[in-house]
C-alpha cells in the first residue's frame, strides 16, 4: 500500500518513537552487548587455549583477552555496528527495540534497507553523547536523530508499522542473530589476532 507523501508524515510522526523510549532500548542493547563481549571474549579464550596446545600461540597469550585495550575496543566497535546495523536491516530491530515493541522504517515507511542501517548506526559517533541526539530529535517532526536523517530512517511503534513494511518473528529473529553473531566473532577475533 502506498501512502501520500503527506501521510507517510502523519503516520510517521504520530507514532514515531520519542527520545526516553528510544534511550532505555539503547540501555538495553549496552547491556545486551555486555553479555556478547563476555560470551565473546569465553570463546576467544577457549580458541586461544586450543592453538597455545598446537603451539601455534606463543608466550603470555592472556593478555590478548584484554578486551579494554585500544583493538579490543576497536573490535568491540565494530562488532556492535554490524550487530545494529544486521538486527535492524534484517529484522527492523536489535533486541532494544524489540523489547520496547520498536521498529526501524524508512522515511516512506517502507522497510529499512542495509544502507539505511550502516547510515543511521555510523552516526552513532555523534549521537551517542544523547544531547545531540535529543536536540536533533525536539527539532523534527518524525523525532529523527541525525542518524535517521543520515540514513533516511524513522523509529516507530511496532504497531503502527505498515503491514508492507513489516518484518515477519523469523526475519527479526534472524536479524538478531546474525548480528549476535557478527559481535561475538569480532571480539575473538580480536583476541585471536593480538596473540598470534
Amino acid at each position: 500500500m502506498e501512502l501520500s507523501p503527506s501521510m507517510v508524515v502523519e503516520v510517521a510522526s504520530n507514532s514515531s518513537a520519542g527520545f526516553g523510549l528510544r534511550l532505555a532500548a539503547r540501555l538495553i542493547d549496552v547491556m545486551f552487548g555486555l553479555l556478547v563481549m563476555t560470551l565473546g571474549g569465553m570463546v576467544g579464550s577457549v580458541v586461544l587455549e586450543v592453538l597455545a596446545a598446537r603451539g601455534l600461540v606463543q608466550g603470555n597469550w592472556t593478555t590478548a583477552l584484554q578486551l579494554a585495550s585500544p583493538a579490543g575496543v576497536v573490535w568491540g566497535t565494530l562488532g556492535g555496528l554490524l550487530y545494529q546495523m544486521t538486527a535492524e536491516a534484517v529484522g527492523g530491530a536489535t533486541l532494544g527495540k524489540l523489547i520496547l515493541r520498536l521498529r526501524v522504517t524508512a522515511e516512506d515507511l517502507t522497510p529499512s534497507s542495509f544502507k539505511g542501517a550502516l547510515l543511521r548506526n555510523l552516526a552513532l559517533c555523534v549521537d551517542a553523547l544523547c544531547v545531540p541526539a535529543y536536540l536533533a530529535m525536539s527539532r523534527s517532526i518524525m523525532n529523527q536523530r541525525y542518524g535517521d536523517q543520515w540514513g533516511g530512517t524513522v523509529v516507530l511503534r511496532a504497531s503502527s508499522v505498515l503491514p508492507d513494511a513489516r518484518k515477519g518473528t523469523g526475519l527479526i529473529l534472524l536479524g538478531l542473530f546474525s548480528g549476535s553473531t557478527l559481535w561475538g566473532l569480532c571480539i575473538v577475533l580480536s583476541c585471536v589476532l593480538r596473540a598470534l
